[in-house]
């Protein structure tokens, strides 16, 4: 059996179909989603129509899904993301709002654990950038490998005894180590200047964890955040 782990699409359709498309050809029996959905790019309503309308897809929440359904003051981010969530929160549709409200913030079975950002405080948006950290995050996990996104890079962390060490490999082999932690990058706006969308295949009889980049129309999603009015430089982090 093979999950594709996909997280921070962010609205971003032309990532999103790329990367759909390429796990159906990688034999992927399931989906899970890390959350956030929407954001910053400009196909919130599109891009959760196609989570939400997938039988075989799981999906948790993202702290921009969390802002874009809520109607309280947005705190503590910065003004492109500002801009893109009170954007957000005018384009998205009652009925999406009302679906992405109802999302679990953690996802557990017997082979791994789902979060969006660090299972220490989940609804705090931790990211796991240090050992501490991720020291931080095991405390907290009770299955041997846990997949969470929120930093746009892609990263493992592994705990043997009391060793953590990080690596950044296409292909992590989860047989060295007590317990793994990965995170699997963006589908929508990945942070390591690759523009290429990202997402990890998890094979669940070999333990292995598969990072996958791919190309995607960049300039299609471009045109369309200037178009609908949201800030150039969203376009521009985009390449």
């Amino acid at each position: 059996m093979k999950t594709a782990v996909i997280s921070d699409i962010h609205a971003n359709l032309e990532a999103l179909q790329a990367v759909l498309d390429h796990a159906d050809t990688a034999g992927v029996d399931d989906y899970v989603c890390l959350g956030d959905i929407v954001g910053y790019n400009a196909d919130p309503d599109a891009c959760v129509d196609v989570i939400r309308n997938m039988p075989n897809m799981r999906c948790i929440l993202g702290n921009h899904d969390a802002m874009a359904v809520g109607e309280g003051p947005l705190l503590g981010i910065n003004a492109q993301a500002h801009a893109a969530i009170t954007w957000t929160r005018e384009k998205l549709g009652a009925e999406r709002k009302v679906w992405l409200a109802g999302l679990p913030m953690i996802i557990a079975d017997a082979d791994a654990t789902y979060c969006h950002a660090s299972l220490d405080e989940p609804s705090a948006w931790h990211y796991v950038n240090s050992s501490l950290d991720a020291a931080r995050h095991f405390a907290h996990q009770e299955t041997r490998l846990s997949f969470i996104g929120h930093s746009h890079m892609m990263f493992a962390w592994y705990e043997h005894g009391s060793t953590l060490a990080r690596v950044v490999e296409a292909e992590v082999d989860t047989a060295i180590g007590d317990r793994w932690l990965v995170s699997v990058g963006s589908v929508g706006q990945p942070r390591d200047h690759d523009p290429r969308a990202g997402y990890a295949v998890f094979d669940h009889e070999t333990g292995g964890v598969t990072q996958i980049r791919l190309e995607y129309d960049v300039a299609a999603a471009q045109r369309k955040i200037l178009e609908s009015g949201l800030p150039a430089a969203l376009a521009e982090r985009l390449e």
